[in-house]
């Protein structure tokens, strides 16, 4: 089978690499190895990896940032595509077009030095382009399909297609993507001087750091808002605030936030979201959906 992959994989420019450990490329720190680890140079090599798996009943996985994944102990049988190398970043008047593989740190500095704004409600999200895209990641200001107008993806086929508004089927934390992979994304901004956009992105960092455990070993939230209400605010209330089961830990600054205190395993952080659900439901009657996304179990 790996034989078999790795020729169906001739001509895919890019590394190529078997039994990686995913564990210090995901925010958590937490994760068994990948069976493939593939990191395509452009589209059409994604367009490849994407066929060549298919082809050999591989299953793949995309990874970004590694900021909303939590990857079993055992890790993950399956190929793992990385879009580290699609990092370019093109103007283009009023619109910024970024490869899958762009940080939306790296994104927000280059648009606020051209002076263009709109992007800044995505300060903080520690995410690239296509995982932003692929979860519709945001923040209470705004998310990442507000100024979007066109996605350059790559289909179960390989067929490389733009998708304009028209077909995007965004909803909350979800681009609706089905089985696309996003590898370019193109937002429409409005020119702003970059000082005002700079002020902007400055209280928005300040407001997060000052109420999320940003520079902690998590996952960003761990479930989904219930309508009307915050996850958050009914953990804490349940008494689940620094609740523990082996090294993950609830922060007590942001109780819908787990914290990897350094030796923390995916089995630990399973079993806290389950005491953590349990506890939720028993006082409020209310069902805690995850938001963060779970590979290998």
């Amino acid at each position: 089978m790996a034989s078999d992959l790795r020729l169906a994989l001739h001509g895919m420019r890019g590394a190529v690499r078997e039994r990686v450990p995913l564990a210090p490329l995901m925010h958590l720190r937490i994760g068994g190895p990948a069976d493939w680890f593939l990191e395509p140079w452009a589209e059409e090599d994604v367009a490849k990896a994407i066929v060549a798996c298919r082809e050999q009943d591989v299953p793949l996985r995309v990874l970004g940032g590694g900021s909303n994944v939590v990857v079993a102990d055992e890790g993950v049988r399956c190929a793992v595509l990385a879009m580290t190398n699609l990092n370019r970043i093109v103007r283009d008047g009023n619109r910024i077009t970024a490869g899958a593989g762009v940080t939306l740190p790296s994104l927000l500095r280059a648009t606020k030095e051209v002076g263009l704004a709109g992007l800044e409600k995505l300060t903080g999200i520690p995410a690239q382009v296509g995982g932003a895209v692929a979860m519709n990641a945001g923040t209470r200001e705004g998310e990442t399909f507000e100024h979007l107008v066109s996605l350059t993806v790559v289909d179960v086929d390989g067929g490389i297609a733009v998708w304009g508004r028209d077909r995007f089927r965004a909803t909350y934390r979800d681009g609706g993507l089905r089985d696309a992979v996003v590898v370019q994304a193109t937002w429409e901004l409005q020119p702003d001087d970059p000082k005002a956009i700079f002020e902007r992105f400055s209280t928005s960092l300040k407001r997060r750091n000052a109420t999320q455990p940003v520079s902690t070993r998590s996952v960003g939230c761990v479930f989904r808002n219930p309508a009307g209400d915050a996850a958050g605010r009914l953990i804490e209330a349940a008494g689940c605030k620094t609740l523990r089961q082996g090294g993950v830990e609830v922060s007590g600054m942001h109780a819908n936030y787990f914290i990897n205190e350094g030796a923390g395993s995916a089995a630990d952080f399973v079993a806290l979201m389950n005491e953590v659900r349990a506890r939720v439901r028993s006082k409020f009657g209310v069902e805690l959906e995850a938001e963060v996304k779970f590979w290998g179990f």
